[in-house]
C-alpha cells in the first residue's frame, strides 16, 4: 500500500508505471492536494515585490470555495453559499466525481 505523500505524487505527476487498481484514500489525497495548493497561494501571494499578489489571492479564494464545496455533497444551501460569493475574480468550480471533471461557473459582466 501506498502512503499518502506518494499517493498524492501519483496524482500530481504521472508515475511511470501506472496502478493497477483504485486509491482507497481518495478524501485525504485530495484534502492533502488542496492543502498543498493553498499553502502554495498564499506563499506566492506574500512574496515581496509580488505583482500577482491579487491574482494569487483570487486563486487561494477559488480553492477555498471548492475546498468547502468538496467536504460534502452538493446540495442546494451549500450551492446557493458558494453562488452568493461569485463574482469575476472569484468563480466557483464544482467537481462531478461520477465523470472525473469540473465544471467553472464564472460571473460575466455584461455591458
Amino acid at each position: 500500500m501506498a502512503t499518502l505523500l506518494e499517493s498524492v505524487f501519483n496524482h500530481l505527476v504521472l508515475p511511470p508505471k501506472l496502478p493497477g487498481c483504485r486509491d482507497t484514500d481518495t478524501e485525504g489525497i485530495e484534502h492533502n492536494v488542496l492543502t498543498r495548493l493553498l499553502q502554495a497561494c498564499e506563499t506566492l501571494e506574500s512574496l515581496p515585490s509580488q505583482e500577482l499578489g491579487d491574482t494569487w489571492n483570487s486563486v487561494r479564494q477559488q480553492l477555498v470555495v471548492f475546498f468547502d464545496l468538496s467536504r460534502g455533497s452538493l446540495d442546494q444551501p451549500s450551492l446557493i453559499s458558494a453562488f452568493s460569493g461569485l463574482s469575476e475574480s472569484c468563480p466557483v468550480t464544482l467537481h462531478i466525481s461520477e465523470q472525473n471533471c469540473a465544471i467553472l461557473v464564472r460571473l460575466v459582466q455584461s455591458w
